[in-house]
């Protein structure tokens, strides 16, 4: 009878390389997931924004100052908030984007645009930016949030609120 001696060295070998493919697929998978959980809060935090940014017209326009609407293009929209986010780096002026981690949002005061720096996990796409920019915006009836015109128009030309746009920086 021939005794078991465990395994052999191409056994082992096999083992490895599988273990391997397998991690290797894992922590790209974990990447992407990454990415999109990045992507989500960051949405998340764009919702909480143009909430506040509402909620301030709303209160603007109930105490009778809708003229002051416009004094809302100017604010740091993060200045809305009870509590900045984690990943906000500050205000600044003249930002030296290299020096701005991803994954981080900050204030562009010379611009007056709001800028999130985007982490770049395993599926680095072409045609898209790692850098996503929005500004503070007057909307009245004639305009819906997104910029388009409706259907029926309206003489009016009144502002009716604010709104958190997306920008090519």
């Amino acid at each position: 009878m021939r005794r078991a001696r465990g395994f052999s060295l191409f056994e082992l070998a096999v083992v490895f390389a599988i273990s391997a493919i397998l991690a290797g697929m894992l922590l790209t998978r974990l990447s992407l997931y990454q990415e999109q959980a990045d992507m989500a809060a960051m949405e998340n935090t764009l919702g909480i924004l143009r909430s506040s940014l509402a909620l301030r017209a709303g209160q603007l326009v109930a105490r009778g100052q809708a003229r002051e609407l416009d004094k809302l293009l100017t604010i740091n929209p993060m200045d809305l908030l009870a509590q900045k986010p984690a990943n906000y780096a500050g205000e600044y002026y003249s930002p030296q984007k290299e020096k701005i981690s991803p994954g981080n949002w900050y204030f562009n005061r010379k611009n007056l645009l709001l800028v999130y720096i985007k982490r770049t996990g395993a599926t680095p796409h072409a045609n898209e930016t790692a850098r996503y920019a929005y500004r503070v915006s007057l909307i009245n009836s004639l305009d819906d949030a997104n910029g388009l015109k409706p259907a029926e128009t309206s003489v009016s030309t009144t502002m009716d609120g604010v709104v958190l746009r997306k920008v090519i920086d």
